[in-house]
């Protein structure tokens, strides 16, 4: 009983530590070393893919100017199939559930698709680059 105790402790140490940071309306993922913008921007901005790149790209949000899209294997980590409302972490605040930019648009159809994250399932998709999507900027720490 004693092992099985001490191997819950050590598997709830190691798992994705992802939390609010409030004071500077940030989630950060301490697992994957990425911080999250979450103020109620992400829910009132929708831009077309290539407005949405550069937006991250000129944010200054929490003391931070480096943010980007983020890649669609990032949105990946912060999806939560158990929160039904809105398949995304608890920790976040502010989220609509919709698509939501990621960084990522296809060569084959010559860059007329790109990805995002569809948080009414969780799921990935692409859409024309030209339709508007919320955004949600990422940056690595």
């Amino acid at each position: 009983m004693k092992y099985l105790f001490l191997i819950f402790v050590f598997f709830n140490f190691i798992e994705a530590k992802i939390y609010r940071d409030g004071s500077k309306e940030i989630v950060i993922d301490d697992s994957a070393k990425l911080m999250w913008v979450d103020n109620v921007s992400v829910i009132k901005n929708m831009k077309n893919h290539k407005d949405s790149e550069k937006y991250c790209s000129e944010i200054n949000h929490g003391g931070f100017s480096n943010w980007r899209l983020p890649k669609i294997e990032e949105f990946e980590l912060i999806v939560d199939k158990k929160n039904i409302r809105n398949y995304i972490n608890r920790a976040f605040k502010y989220n609509v559930p919709d698509g939501y930019w990621a960084y990522k648009a296809h060569w084959r159809t010559f860059w007329y698709y790109a990805d995002y994250m569809h948080f009414v399932s969780g799921t990935p998709y692409f859409d024309s680059r030209h339709k508007t999507k919320y955004v949600r900027c990422v940056r690595d720490y």
